[in-house]
């Protein structure tokens, strides 16, 4: 992936955060913590439509998106989430000199 294409996978917060919680979480997660937990960020307290909205904008938009460019893949029917292959990513979610993860969008 060139910087080009990986600056357009980073553009939406959404998308940095799904990246996030899957190199956190050793590569794996579901649809449905995502959508909790960009439900959450968004009013600090999610309700179930602020949940419903989260879910379908990953599974119509930043899920497939991903997954295009070979990052994820997920199970639309089960709701797993896989991360596949980040490499080309990593070094624009990492700070390589003090080898932690740079907050992307306080």
């Amino acid at each position: 992936m060139d910087t080009h294409e990986a600056f357009a996978v980073l553009s939406d917060s959404d998308r940095q955060h799904v990246l996030e919680e899957l190199l956190e979480t050793e590569g794996r997660t579901t649809v449905g913590v995502l959508a909790d937990q960009l439900a959450a960020r968004r009013k600090n307290r999610a309700d179930e439509l602020d949940r419903e909205h989260a879910e379908v904008r990953l599974v119509h938009n930043h899920l497939p998106r991903l997954a295009d460019h070979g990052v994820i893949e997920y199970d639309r029917e089960s709701g797993e989430v896989v991360l596949v292959d980040a490499s080309d990513l990593e070094p624009y979610l990492t700070d390589p000199v003090r080898k932690r993860r740079i907050p992307i969008d306080e």
